[in-house]
């Protein structure tokens, strides 16, 4: 009995650590912590650990659960709050730790990781986390490329892996026209998007303006869908991935001819 008791504990503890992992990793996967999800799950994470975690465990789990925390509390405003680069490679770091803790838990091993294996995985992580964080894919540069030769004045908010993004200073934080690449489904998705809670209300308006781009922009099939949300929030189009030169002239073409739009939505709600 005792054996059976110990081995059910056992793969509860294995099961509740992929938990944790999972749970985290989704968050810095899409660079976005949702409050009425992701948050919601965390305490009750943090409660089964408790309950089965040795306090070594515990401790390491309560930094990562403290650092998620400080990053939400910052903007308590909005539903859901953006990652940025150095939280995210804190938190690698802080997960790292915590694996190495579980690996005694789990009788892995009767020690952790050496000191200096621990420090080569921890920094292999962090550039790699790096690489996927700071430096843009190829199809990003070539169409990037694009846009320089159509306007180098042009002030871009981001250029980051896999996506280029332009807004208005007065904007919410991501309402932003996009560049986005998909090199599996070879293609360049172009859109104008509301994707967090404190431009929910510009995403409710594009719908207003699907008319207009379709009238505007009429050798282009756009639709009004759902980006990284359970609402719609996106107008788009999609380009073939090796047509980056056309990709970038519609992208400017939709910036200069609709800004003014969306810029009143955002005006007429402030």
């Amino acid at each position: 009995q005792e054996s059976k008791r110990s081995e059910r504990v056992f793969e509860e503890k294995v099961s509740l650590y992929k938990q944790i992992l999972l749970a985290t990793e989704k968050m810095l996967e899409d660079g976005v912590i949702k409050g009425s999800e992701e948050m919601k799950t965390l305490p009750f994470l943090m409660l089964r650990l408790q309950m089965l975690g040795n306090d070594e465990a515990i401790m390491s789990y309560q930094k990562i659960y403290h650092e998620i925390n400080n990053i939400f509390i910052a903007e308590p405003e909005n539903d859901e709050v953006e990652v940025s680069e150095s939280s995210s490679l804190k938190i690698l770091e802080l997960l790292g730790d915590f694996c190495n803790v579980c690996r005694l838990d789990l009788k892995v091993s009767n020690e952790k990781i050496d000191t200096k294996l621990f420090a080569m995985i921890s920094d292999d992580i962090k550039k790699s986390n790096e690489i996927v964080l700071g430096k843009v894919n190829k199809k990003v540069s070539e169409v990037y490329d694009e846009l320089m030769k159509l306007d180098k004045s042009i002030n871009l908010k981001a250029i980051k892996r896999d996506y280029i993004s332009w807004q208005l200073p007065d904007w919410p934080k991501r309402v932003e026209y996009q560049i986005v690449t998909r090199s599996r489904d070879k293609i360049f998705f172009i859109q104008l998007s509301a994707e967090l809670a404190s431009g929910k209300f510009v995403a409710e308006k594009l719908k207003d303006l699907l008319p207009v781009f379709k009238s505007k922009f009429p050798d282009y099939e756009w639709q009004y869908d759902k980006w990284w949300s359970d609402y719609e929030n996106r107008l788009v189009t999609s380009i073939d991935i090796n047509e980056p030169k056309k990709a970038a002239e519609l992208y400017i073409k939709i910036m200069n001819e609709t800004k003014d739009l969306v810029d009143k939505i955002v005006e007429d709600n402030k």
